[in-house]
Parts: structure tokens; sequence; C-alpha cells
């Protein structure tokens, strides 16, 4: 990877989208793991993986992405959580426009982790490039939609991984077909990051 390329990507866009960050092996521990600690893959959204799995506690702090996510935020990292997320084929809403984080000083960053492919046909995220910049009296239900300007996409693979700064304006549409849409995201604040009382949890998408 040319890191000081993703670097000067991160900081202009708020996010970055990486294919093949996890091979064919990493990527079966990786929903092993997942699937057992979810009781069989039935749970839509679980949260605080790493409390019930040890494994998902190593991989939030030591994992192969921990390095990269310090070269973006050119800080050390404070580990928050990690979750798992499931678009149910055939529902009818997504999840509204928002970020994950509140305040200037509630600096940090997610890395979402595809298990199954996710396109436009089963509602894939969303970031809105540069959105990070700006300054939002809320943080939900912002107006923002697929025509809003640096909307874009996140049409991933099993293995690729979106980052995103926890200022970056994200979504999701609804699932309207007949494929799942799962991933594992890890989130984390910058570790020099000062909270302003305001702090929110990541939100799915």
């Amino acid at each position: 990877m040319n890191t000081e390329q993703l670097k000067k990507d991160f900081d202009r866009d708020g996010c970055l989208v990486l294919p093949g960050f996890f091979d064919a092996d990493e990527l079966v521990r990786l929903e092993h793991e997942t699937t057992g600690t979810v009781k069989g893959g039935d749970a839509r959204i679980v949260k605080g993986m790493q409390r019930t799995n040890p494994w998902f506690a190593d991989q939030l702090r030591s994992g192969k992405h921990v390095e990269l996510l310090k070269m973006l935020l050119e800080d050390e990292l404070e580990p928050s959580t990690t979750a798992f997320f499931d678009r149910i084929p055939g529902e009818t809403s997504g999840i509204t426009p928002h970020f994950d984080a509140i305040g200037h000083y509630s600096a940090g960053a997610t890395i979402w982790i595809a298990l199954d492919k996710a396109d436009t046909g089963n509602g894939c995220m969303y970031y809105a490039r540069g959105s990070h910049k700006n300054q939002y009296e809320y943080s939900l239900d912002l107006p923002f939609d697929v025509n809003s300007e640096g909307a874009f996409p996140v049409e991933v693979n099993p293995g690729d991984i979106a980052i995103h700064n926890t200022r970056t304006v994200h979504w999701s549409l609804a699932n309207e077909s007949t494929r799942p849409r799962r991933a594992v995201t890890y989130f984390y604040w910058a570790a020099s990051s000062k909270p302003d009382g305001k702090r929110v949890k990541a939100f799915a998408t």
C-alpha cells in the first residue's frame, strides 16, 4: 500500500475503500468467530463482541488494521467496540444519514469489513466525501441522499474494507434483495482526542 497516498485521500475525503485487505484464510476465521459470537448468525446487530469473545478483543487491540488506522489518524488508538451488522433481505427501510461522533474534539475512525458482497441492490453503505470537514448542529437524520455532493455507494466484495472518519456522513438504503449484507466493524477514538461530553456510539450501517 502507498501509505502516503492513503493518508492524503483519507484527509481529503474522510473515507477510504481498500479491496482485498483480508485474504481468504483471514476472512474464513473472521466469519467463523463472528458466527459463533452471534450464536448461529441469527442476530441482526450485535455490539461489544470483544466482551464475549477474546479473539475479537485481541483483534480490536492489535489486528492487522490497527497500524493503518494509527497512520491515518496520526495518533494512538483508544479501542471502543467491535460489532456485527446484517442488513436483512427484504427489509423496507435503511439507516438514515448520520456521523458517529459529536464535537470538534471527538476524533476517531471506524473500519468496516465486508463478509458478503455489498452493492446498491442489497443495501450497501454510502459515504459523502469531504463531509467530515463540516460542522453540523446535530448528528442524526442529516439532509443527505444518493444525489448529494460527494455521495457514492460503497460497493465491496468479501474481505474488502471501508474506513471512515467519525465525522464522515454515511448511511445505507434498504436491502430489497434476497441476499444478506453482513459486516463486522471496529470502532476507535483517537487516544489524544478530548471528549466534549457529547460522545455517541457508532451507529448501525
